[in-house]
């Protein structure tokens, strides 16, 4: 069998790609010392060292471990390459409330959205799919709602100031940018993502409901903000958090096993397999706060609920950002998914837009799928014979064999489609789970008959 070995780096965009070709007989011209060579029965004699250059082609050869050959000179070749693997898709969806509270606050999104998030995102190497979904009213932040400018919404903004120039009178949305419009309340704002998920914005757009806007082999990022606390009712039920850590955590529970029911395409079967994180911008008290860092740092999952709310004055050079309340059940639900807090009355929120968008650009996992290799001069590849090992810190753990298709997936499957092996859902799970995974791709090879 020839071998084909590559690593997943899971929060780096491109992995190197390492091509172990096996010998097709003779010997390799200029073979450097110590390398892996083969007896005359085609037994390896040795684990190999480092190479030389092909006097024929220039070619830098490595020495390899050996491997079966026709004449006591043969060993195999490993040519390494770099290969850019396809980076997985980003929805980001923002939910601001629209409280008579909030035009402080929405003004700065506005201005951060732009500045220190899409820029940001637009800048990664290689570049990141992405796309921003607004779930919130749209209009003037002095009516509490929200304009999204050039360069990631539609609408001009001449004088760069974050602000759209004037007030159309629907959004104008662009390829990374899409705005549902609903207005959002105090309390309810989890409940209108459950609510209006499948169903048409105020305005009888996006017919149907934010949902569709999303992508399924997208990995999620839903940022909440708002001044105030859970309470409101979703299929019978309440969601209500008291502004209490308890009542918060069943609120984050709640709102996980609703979402992941709603669609569990878009958010994960289960638990353990969530395709999204939650981040929250509330009336939390600050964090870290010094005298060089007066408005504090980015709250990480790690720090416990708190009840106590952000000060007022915690930005004196900003008007506004008068707390509610603390937000408990958007905090648990951080928490839970992995995601930051940063409290409203801050009124900056270039810290913790900067950590989200390295946060969506890290997100950006690395497909499960590659495309087919070349094959040596002279052969092409027998397909029939391919098989998948992923292996884990130098252990073998899994062979995955090939199906027919999508549809036929089986835990430890593959299948092979206009020349891409993609690994089949629970199989991919499993890999880009493992920050030291392997994969070695085997097949034959066939001569070509001239």
């Amino acid at each position: 069998m020839r071998t084909f070995a590559f690593r997943t780096g899971l929060l780096g965009l491109t992995s190197a790609l390492w091509l172990a070709w096996g010998c097709n007989g003779g010997s390799i011209d200029g073979g450097g010392s110590g390398g892996g060579g083969a007896d005359s029965s085609g037994n390896a004699t040795n684990s190999g060292g480092a190479g030389a250059a092909d006097s024929g082609s220039g070619q830098v050869v490595t020495i390899g471990s050996g491997g079966a050959g026709q004449g006591g000179d043969d060993a195999c070749a490993a040519v390494s390459q770099e290969a850019d693997l396809v980076s997985r898709p980003v929805d980001i969806v923002f939910v601001i409330d629209n409280s008579g509270s909030m035009g402080d606050e929405i003004e700065e999104v506005e201005q951060q959205i732009n500045a220190n998030f899409a820029t940001i995102i637009n800048g990664a190497n290689p570049p990141i799919d992405y796309r921003v979904i607004m779930v919130s009213g749209f209009g003037n932040s002095s009516s509490w709602r929200i304009c999204v400018s050039q360069p990631l919404g539609g609408i001009p903004d001449a004088n760069m100031d974050g602000r759209c120039d004037s007030i159309p009178s629907a959004p104008v949305e662009t390829p990374n940018f899409f705005h549902y419009n609903v207005s959002i309340g105090s309390h309810n704002a989890l409940c209108q993502l459950l609510d209006r998920y499948s169903v048409p914005d105020q305005a009888g757009n996006h017919m149907m409901g934010w949902g569709s806007l999303l992508r399924t082999e997208a990995f999620k990022f839903i940022t909440v903000i708002s001044d105030d606390g859970v309470s409101c009712n979703h299929g019978g039920g309440q969601l209500r958090d008291n502004n209490n850590v308890a009542d918060g955590q069943t609120v984050s529970t709640q709102f996980d096993n609703a979402l992941r029911a709603l669609d569990p395409a878009q958010f994960g079967v289960d638990e353990m397999n969530r395709q999204y994180t939650f981040w929250s911008i509330i009336s939390q008290r600050e964090f870290m706060t010094s005298g060089m860092d007066p408005l504090g740092e980015p709250v990480p999952p790690s720090e416990a609920i708190t009840t106590d709310r952000c000060s007022a004055n915690l930005n004196p050079n900003a008007s506004g950002g008068n707390p509610v309340d603390p937000g408990t059940g958007y905090q648990a639900l951080s928490i839970m998914t992995g995601g930051f807090r940063y409290p409203t009355c801050a009124l900056d929120y270039t810290d913790l837009f900067t950590l989200m968008a390295q946060g969506v650009i890290d997100g950006a996992q690395v497909a499960c799928e590659f495309e087919i290799p070349e094959p040596p001069e002279g052969e092409t590849l027998d397909l029939e014979t391919v098989e998948v090992i992923y292996s884990s810190m130098g252990n073998e753990q899994a062979t995955y064999t090939q199906v027919a298709s999508e549809a036929a997936c089986t835990p430890n499957g593959f299948y092979i489609a206009d020349g891409t092996i993609t690994l089949c859902p629970d199989a991919c799970s499993v890999v880009q789970a493992d920050e030291d995974a392997k994969l070695d791709l085997r097949f034959d090879c066939l001569d070509i008959v001239q």
